[in-house]
């Protein structure tokens, strides 16, 4: 009598190479640009087309980002090494090729697979502010090209480069995040943090009120009330992060109670703190903040125009106030715009010269 009971069959795994190969061609785009000549000009393909026969290949949709890509320029490829950076998924290397037919050093791509995040205008705003913040501080650890932006990479399956498949683990932005250098919070000096109450709240409002402290009197000289608040509330989303405090609960606050503190630190800095400059080491309340935004730029520019045109009138009409003297003819408006080629309406903005 015979065993008819289906016996189970064992399945060898399948190698990293396959497991990589399978998730470019499930996220390569149906239709995406690719390229054999230079990087940035391509030609629309279908993308098993573009994945077997193009030096450049773009691998990330343009709504969903699936893998993290860095253009090393120099010949090291292993940067990642020495930055104690978690391990690429594959390494692209090998010298490019130029319009003319020749070869040129043309560096590494490196690629980590990351899980789908969506970059759209319909994307949430913070996966989209947490990606480019991991890409941005791998790309300055790894020494990774700055004007690198894609969207083609080196295609991995192109026999003209050299690949390294290395391992198929899909890296979550939190682990990426946890390699990444964490900048000290300030403290203010002599403070006594264990009094502080065991809330995220209580601790992002002190960290907050601190670098506002250091900051204000250079916002209330340059800057409106709302670019104060806008700055703040970028500081708060920066320092939104609770990990090793050893609170009851560490997970980032909610959007509207940064919103909240926010305020509340911005409003009472902007009317009622005035500190001394020669408090504290020198320059530190003098703090330079960097321009948030274009508006923000431009509005700078005119500030600066308006002041260096306002000296310059002045002068002119200083000038022309003495020489008036000199000459023994009244200091009126009209001869002094006469002498300075300025208008009437202008000279009579500056009488208290006169």
């Amino acid at each position: 009598m015979t065993n008819t009971a289906k016996q189970l069959v064992s399945v060898a795994p399948r190698c990293v190479r396959e497991l990589l190969i399978e998730r470019l061609y499930k996220t390569t785009p149906p239709r995406t640009l690719c390229t054999n000549e230079d990087i940035t000009m391509g030609r629309y393909r279908y993308g098993e087309i573009a994945l077997d026969e193009y030096l450049h290949v773009q691998v990330n949709p343009r709504v969903i980002q699936y893998w993290l890509i860095f253009d090393i320029d120099d010949e090291s490829a292993f940067s990642w090494e020495d930055n104690l950076l978690p391990v690429p998924n594959i390494i692209i290397s090998g010298p490019s090729i130029s319009k003319l037919g020749k070869t040129e050093e043309g560096g590494a791509h490196l690629l980590y697979a990351i899980q789908g995040v969506t970059t759209s205008l319909r994307g949430r705003r913070k996966p989209i502010a947490f990606l480019k913040y991991v890409d941005q501080g791998m790309r300055i650890k790894l020494g990774a090209d700055e004007a690198y932006t894609g969207p083609l990479c080196k295609n991995p399956l192109h026999p003209h480069w050299k690949t390294t498949y290395l391992h198929a683990h899909e890296y979550s932005l939190n682990e990426l995040n946890d390699f990444l250098y964490k900048p000290k919070r300030e403290y203010g000096h002599g403070f006594d943090w264990n009094n502080v109450a065991n809330s995220r709240n209580c601790y992002l409002f002190h960290q907050l009120r601190f670098i506002a402290y250091k900051r204000i009197n250079y916002a209330r000289e340059n800057w409106r009330f709302e670019d104060w608040q806008k700055h703040l509330f970028e500081v708060s989303e920066s320092i939104n992060n609770f990990d090793g405090f050893g609170l009851k609960k560490e997970y980032p606050l909610k959007y509207k109670e940064l919103q909240s503190i926010t305020k509340s630190v911005a409003s009472w800095t902007w009317q009622k703190y005035y500190p001394n400059h020669n408090r504290g080491v020198a320059g530190t309340w003098l703090y330079q903040i960097p321009i948030q935004s274009i508006a923000l730029a431009q509005r700078e520019g005119a500030r600066y125009t308006h002041q260096k045109r306002r000296k310059t009138s002045e002068e002119l009409i200083k000038q022309a106030i003495r020489k008036l003297k000199d000459t023994g003819l009244k200091l009126t408006q009209k001869n002094i715009a006469n002498e300075t080629g300025l208008t009437r309406q202008t000279v009579a903005k500056y009488k208290q010269l006169i």
